[in-house]
């Protein structure tokens, strides 16, 4: 599980407290990176609240991003992919939480390594059904090689989800939104779920995000950058 933190501090502590909710059998078999990028309130390291060892996850590892850049989760998630010890990762942001039910039928389901899967998700607190995440994704770190992974050419806008979709259909033979949830948590219940200081769609966005899909054309035989800001490992 690869998840971004940017000033999430509760909702950090709240991903702990569901871990330590599943059975200890079931915690070992699930291995957590979370890339810390570079939030400037709130580190995510302080509100690792209980030492890597008492979380009982099969790991827990947490590094920072050193440069503090808009809407970089983009970086973050190529960084845990490039750190990934498992066959296959599952890529969220921190408000979505997996309840047990649905790591339980993933782990125990034999899945298409030629597939991208996505989950069907309700909203906390009241579980009500809800839209599924358009980028939560779980696949094999080869699938993710095939398609490319994230580009960093769009690092500092919002809005480039789309871009690794349409990949992502390209490169996979099929995307499948499987029956089990992500359960988000909105900013009503959590006020640090999801990132509050920085704009949603602002006009650089759309004209910047174009700007760079026009240029990439011009590069004969381009790839998505992966991994080109500083980082460091914490945990």
């Amino acid at each position: 599980m690869i998840l971004p933190y940017y000033d999430n501090p509760t909702m950090l502590e709240e991903q702990q407290r569901k871990w330590l909710e599943y059975p200890p059998e079931l915690r070992s078999r699930l291995h957590v990176i979370m890339v810390d990028d570079c939030s400037p309130r709130w580190p995510a390291l302080p509100h690792v609240q209980q030492p890597v060892e008492a979380l009982g996850l099969g790991s827990f590892r947490l590094y920072r991003t050193l440069v503090d850049v808009r809407w970089n989760w983009i970086f973050c998630r190529n960084l845990g992919v490039a750190n990934a010890t498992t066959d296959w990762i599952l890529m969220t942001d921190i408000d979505h939480v997996m309840p047990r039910k649905t790591l339980e039928a993933i782990l125990d389901r034999k899945l298409n390594g030629r597939k991208a899967y996505r989950f069907s998700r309700v909203d906390a607190p009241a579980m009500s059904p809800y839209k599924p995440h358009p980028n939560t994704w779980m696949m094999t770190r080869a699938l993710f090689d095939t398609i490319g992974g994230y580009d960093e050419r769009f690092s500092g806008f919002y809005g480039t989800d789309g871009e690794f979709r349409r990949r992502v259909q390209d490169n996979s033979e099929a995307i499948e939104i499987l029956p089990q949830v992500m359960v988000r948590y909105p900013r009503e219940l959590i006020a640090d779920a999801s990132t509050t200081t920085y704009e949603r769609k602002a006009p650089e966005d759309r004209t910047n995000v174009r700007r760079i899909v026009n240029e990439r054309k011009e590069i004969p035989g381009w790839k998505p950058l992966r991994v080109t800001f500083a980082y460091e490992r914490l945990l």
